[in-house]
Formats: C-alpha cells, structure tokens, sequence
C-alpha cells in the first residue's frame, strides 16, 4: 500500500463513531454540509479503507480527532489477485471491449453545478478531475455498471443514487444522471487503472443487494460477484460491455 494513504484503524473506527455521535452527524452531512470529501472517499474512510493523507487528516481535524490516533499505516505488498479479482476477470472474458462508453471530462465549480466540455472518451484522467461516464448503445435494457477502482474494490453505480433509472433507451446516457444530486464525479484515490463493466439486460435484476435508486454505491463482495456471474451464464439475451482507464497523478 501507498505512504502516500493513511488508513483507519478498528479502534479509530470506533473513536471515529464516537466522534460522529457527539457532534451530532452523520456521514452523509460530512459530504453534504460540510463539504470535506466525496462519497467514495468518506465511504473508504469510515470503512477502514486507504484514505489520501491530506483527506485523511483533514476529515480527523473537522472532526477534532488527531489523526495519529485513527491511523495504521501499512507496508508495501506485492500485488496479487484475489478471489473477487479472478471473479471480475471472468467476467470480462465473458464480454467485449468497448469504444462506445468511457469518462468525459468536466470543468467542476462545485461538487453540484458544473459545465461540460467537449471532449472524446479519456483513456487517462488526473486526481482532482471531475467526470461524467457516458455510454452509447443500440439497444434498450435495463442497466447494471460496475466499477473497479484502483485499489481493486469494486462498486455498483447504476442502479444506485447516482443513476436512480437503470432503464436506458438507445442512444447516449450519461452519469451521474439528472436526478442525481450531483453532475460529476470526482478522481480520487490512487494512481492506477480503473475498469468499468456495464450489463444491459431485458428483465430487471433481483438480487437482493442491487442498491434502490435512494441508494449509496454497493460494494460487491466475492457471495455478491457468484450470484451475478451465474446469472450472466444462464442468461441468453444478457449484453456486457468493459473499458478501462488510467489514474495519473
């Protein structure tokens, strides 16, 4: 793991809780209210997943925690695929390569209101960029886009807050979605590649862990990735699509 992210340790994940009850807030008023950080990036904190450094101290600091009493810090280990990883990589063997869906840069005032650019699909994007995800397609279904981040976790976005309507038309969408309370997504995290999956189908999906369209991003665990692997083997009328991209610093 990076120097350069702090993780939260089980006990300051607790004074991090603590923290949270005796001023009175939530999570979601962090993001909201406060405006310290994204979604993701509060979400990995509070979870005890890596954090950047500079976020990771100035999250402790709004919450007048030292930041030495929250964090472990970890050595550096040689990549290798974990079980979730072999399951993602079937996947993508079971679809196509894409050109018809990828990132769209976005010139972000703030984290709701923002201007779109003019650009093609980006195959590398810097940290602190703002994005929207477009995909371009023929057909009409029902929508399921899966993100694998940097550090190998992999999230649902549509259908979840972001993309409250997994129904697509033919044609171009883009996330997040006008419903969304936001209208780009920023880069955070690591350097490294991002893969994104996108399963169109004709029925709507009913596993029980498919987020509502009120929802925060689902992160998929191994139980999670079986289930939906076997569907895609049964299913004849299933599409998958996957592209990837860089994380620059």
């Amino acid at each position: 793991m990076s120097n350069r992210s702090l993780t939260a340790s089980s006990q300051g994940q607790k004074l991090l809780r603590k923290a949270l009850e005796r001023q009175n807030l939530t999570q979601k008023a962090l993001i909201n209210e406060r405006g310290i950080a994204s979604w993701s990036t509060i979400n990995r904190f509070f979870n005890g997943k890596p954090v950047k450094r500079e976020l990771f101290i100035e999250i402790c600091d709004e919450l007048n925690l030292n930041w030495q009493d929250i964090a472990i810090f970890h050595q550096e280990e040689s990549p290798q695929l974990t079980a979730l990883d072999k399951l993602w990589l079937q996947l993508i063997k079971l679809g196509s390569a894409t050109d018809d869906m990828g990132l769209v840069l976005v010139k972000e005032e703030t984290l709701t209101w923002g201007t779109k650019l003019p650009s093609r699909y980006e195959k590398s994007v810097r940290l602190g960029s703002y994005i929207q995800f477009e995909i371009n397609l023929e057909t009409q279904g029902y929508l399921l886009l899966l993100l694998k981040d940097t550090q190998g976790e992999i999230n649902c976005f549509c259908p979840s807050c972001f993309a409250p309507n997994s129904y697509i038309t033919s044609g171009k969408t883009t996330l997040p979605q006008e419903s969304s309370s936001l209208t780009s997504f920023p880069i955070e995290g690591e350097p490294g590649e991002e893969q994104i999956i996108a399963i169109v189908t004709q029925e709507t999906l009913n596993f029980d862990w498919l987020p509502s369209g009120k929802d925060d991003p689902f992160q998929l665990e191994e139980t999670n990735f079986i289930q939906l692997l076997e569907y895609v083997d049964n299913s004849s009328e299933c599409k998958i699509l996957h592209t990837n991209y860089q994380i620059i610093e």
